[in-house]
């Protein structure tokens, strides 16, 4: 099949969580004999092919919060996208809650009302970089709704993911959600039997959505290692900061810790490091918020991981035959 995968970031051009997902199914997708165009905002990358069997939609909204990025104001035309979703048969795939909640996170938690009481005109910054000076919650946005409703498939990272998503939109696509499984490389995170001379371990933004205070209440005194860059404004004033660490080094930190903690504060779509953590042998401390914890199988067993991408493609392409 030849798919259009529309995006606000070009899964090759940038490297976040989120694309890493994308690229390796996509890559997946080649060797099954699907072939792809790709059309993307940041890059203005346009290869749109019109004659594409379906198009496969990823973060569409996805935009920084930032006036340095210019946030909003580079994004995917929304008369393009518009003719998408009333027009051709397309999937809906997302990592993030950025397409149902144009604010950082889901400060919300899923708790959705029409007016949305994390909005404020107080926050200029914020509002110029998302074009967006209303306190209107963006999952009533129709072109967000049509996006979600009106597709052959929606694709997630986790079943709370799903859960959430369609709870703030309102609707109820279980029948066409698909939940996609963990993408890890199993031969980098694995149990290789170390010495577990870490007591605790976090991985991640050190920032208050990936759980800083919560964490900072709970082991301050304790010994717990933070890896990871820290956001603005945040002060580490407890355990051992390392900073930001090569990502090949971090299944040895994982595979040297007893516990790898992950609280955050809003719903985490996955969460991926906390599956590496768990396939590397960590015990989890984590809270309600984490979605990887959410799928009905062991994260810790690498055999429910194996076959991510193929059963991905199978579900996909059923969806859209």
């Amino acid at each position: 099949m030849k798919i259009n995968v529309v995006s606000y970031l070009n899964p090759y051009k940038f490297l976040g969580g989120g694309e890493m997902v994308s690229r390796s199914l996509i890559e997946f997708g080649k060797q099954r004999g699907h072939s792809f165009t790709f059309t993307s905002a940041r890059d203005r990358n346009r290869q749109y092919d019109n004659d594409a069997h379906f198009d496969l939609l990823i973060d569409i909204f996805n935009y920084p919060e930032t006036l340095k990025s210019r946030g909003a104001w580079i994004r995917l035309d929304p008369d393009f996208i518009r003719q998408i979703v009333l027009n051709r048969p397309f999937v809906h795939m997302t990592n993030a809650y950025a397409d149902v909640c144009n604010l950082g996170y889901l400060p919300c938690s899923g708790d959705q009302s029409d007016t949305c009481v994390h909005k404020s005109p107080l926050r200029i910054t914020r509002n110029v970089a998302a074009r967006d000076f209303s306190k209107q919650c963006f999952s009533l946005n129709p072109l967000v709704r049509q996006s979600y409703v009106n597709s052959l498939a929606n694709v997630y990272v986790s079943p709370l993911h799903q859960k959430i998503s369609a709870g703030v939109l309102g609707i109820d696509d279980a029948d066409k959600a698909i939940v996609a499984r963990p993408i890890i490389e199993t031969n980098d995170f694995y149990n290789r039997g170390l010495e577990r001379d870490i007591e605790n371990l976090f991985v991640g933004v050190i920032s208050e959505a990936k759980g800083f205070y919560e964490m900072r209440d709970r082991f301050a005194g304790q010994e717990i290692v933070l890896v990871g860059a820290v956001h603005p404004g945040v002060k580490v004033d407890f355990g051992t900061h390392l900073g930001k660490v090569p990502y090949d080094q971090i299944p040895e930190l994982m595979n040297r810790a007893k516990n790898f903690v992950f609280l955050p504060r809003w719903p985490e779509p996955q969460g991926r490091v906390v599956v590496e953590a768990a396939l590397s042998g960590c015990k989890l401390v984590v809270n309600e918020n984490v979605g990887a914890t959410s799928f009905p199988f062991d994260i810790a067993n690498p055999e429910n991981m194996r076959d991510s991408k193929r059963i991905f493609w199978e579900e996909l392409e059923a969806a859209v035959e």
